[in-house]
């Protein structure tokens, strides 16, 4: 190896060295412990409280429950049945109005996954709700048919009536507004298929076309009247 050359020691020295600092010790006793914010996780895992709960039963474990969640299992290989999210997660909704944080516990301790596994799935899709909707609860059309056909005024006119305020709500995320008695719920669907028959919504499951908003009040009443 050849001795270093004049240049090379001159650049040596033009590079500053490295200079580590001696560790201070910390009293630890004068350390003031601030409690983190909540993560992401726990604000998308942590279910809103809505005046809804009272039109649905609390989630629990029933017989009932875990016989239909075995038999969804049982439809799919052993080594997969975490495929069977999805039919778990709708019956949990169907049976308890929304999917909570036990309930997606539960799931999770079912299938032999994390949590977190379940939870990607939730709110993935919008059709699974993590907070009490309304006892009637309305997903108003807003695609392109519907836009035009007026959803934005029947959803204006819904809220008027019911007097929910959507100011807070999120697209997805979050797309639930709930009256302050816990009756009504509304939220924005995408396409329901019926562009020809526009402005249309779900009530629960039934399908009502050609609700304009001057048609509001008499389809909220045919509920709550009969």
């Amino acid at each position: 190896m050849s001795a270093p050359t004049e240049a090379s020691e001159t650049l040596d020295e033009q590079v500053p060295r490295l200079v580590v600092p001696t560790p201070t010790k910390i009293d630890r006793t004068q350390v003031v412990y601030v409690r983190p914010k909540i993560s992401v996780l726990e604000q998308n895992v942590r279910s809103p409280f809505t005046a809804g709960v009272k039109n649905f039963p609390t989630f629990e474990v029933t017989p009932a429950l875990t016989k239909k969640a075995n038999e969804r299992i049982a439809q799919y290989p052993e080594n997969q049945k975490r495929s069977a999210v999805l039919p778990l997660l709708h019956e949990v909704q169907h049976r308890f109005g929304f999917i909570s944080p036990e309930s997606i516990e539960w799931v999770a301790e079912k299938l032999d996954i994390s949590p977190i596994k379940v939870l990607e799935v939730v709110t993935f899709y919008p059709g699974f709700r993590q907070k009490a909707p309304g006892k009637f609860h309305v997903r108003v059309c807003r695609t392109l048919s519907c836009a035009m056909g007026g959803s934005e005024e029947l959803m204006e006119k819904l809220c008027e009536i019911t007097g929910i305020d959507r100011s807070q709500s999120d697209g997805h995320k979050d797309p639930i507004a709930v009256s302050p008695c816990g009756t009504y719920s509304v939220e924005f669907a995408e396409c329901l298929a019926s562009c020809g028959t526009a402005p249309v919504c779900l009530v629960n499951d039934d399908f009502h076309e050609g609700i304009s908003a001057d048609k509001a009040e008499a389809l909220l009443s045919s509920y709550t009247n009969s």
